[in-house]
């Protein structure tokens, strides 16, 4: 294995979203299984346009699981970076599983430093910005590692720790084609 230079992996870990989801979890689950618990044990009607046991459970039960599932994936949700010798290697589980290369020879030049998420890419995750601003890797802050490639592609991999990546990225390269700007 080559020669790890820098390693990252951040979590998805914005609470606001995080209680947001947790909200939307309890209002829409919560009911149905009220409405179901008091169906079942009272034999009364739930609500002004009432539905059967049977399709009120399927409901709940339906409604119960897509919701477990969009926060079950918010918690697998996480970007890996890594620079190593001769390449920079992420992945972005579980959208992207494998790990995507990107070979140093095929590095133009790179930037270091604070982009503006939502301005420049419409917010954080798997993101396409414009022409200008490239493709974006992102969970969480407004530092990135910005890839300049030679076929005109650019990249930016969201990071929290600028200074080891501006370090590791020198050391990638090792030659005049970087820019710092932090």
């Amino acid at each position: 294995m080559e020669k790890l230079l820098f390693r990252e992996e951040q979590k998805f870990s914005k609470q606001w979203i995080w209680l947001m989801l947790l909200l939307v979890f309890a209002v829409s689950v919560v009911p149905l299984w009220y409405g179901l618990i008091y169906q079942v044990t009272t034999g009364q009607s739930w609500g002004d346009k009432p539905i059967g046991n049977g399709v009120l459970a399927l409901l709940a039960s339906l409604v119960t699981l897509l919701m477990t599932g969009i926060l079950v994936l918010f918690k697998n949700i996480h970007l890996q970076v890594e620079i190593r010798r001769n390449e920079i290697c992420f992945r972005y589980p579980p959208f992207i599983r494998r790990w995507r290369r990107i070979a140093s020879t095929d590095i133009e030049r790179y930037e270091v430093g604070k982009y503006r998420p939502v301005a420049e890419y419409g917010g954080w995750g798997v993101r396409q910005g414009s022409k200008k601003h490239g493709k974006a890797y992102n969970l969480t802050g407004n530092i990135g590692l910005k890839l300049f490639l030679k076929n005109g592609e650019i990249i930016l991999l969201g990071s929290q720790r600028a200074q080891a990546v501006s370090y590791a990225m020198k050391k990638l390269m090792s030659r005049d084609a970087y820019t710092d700007k932090i």
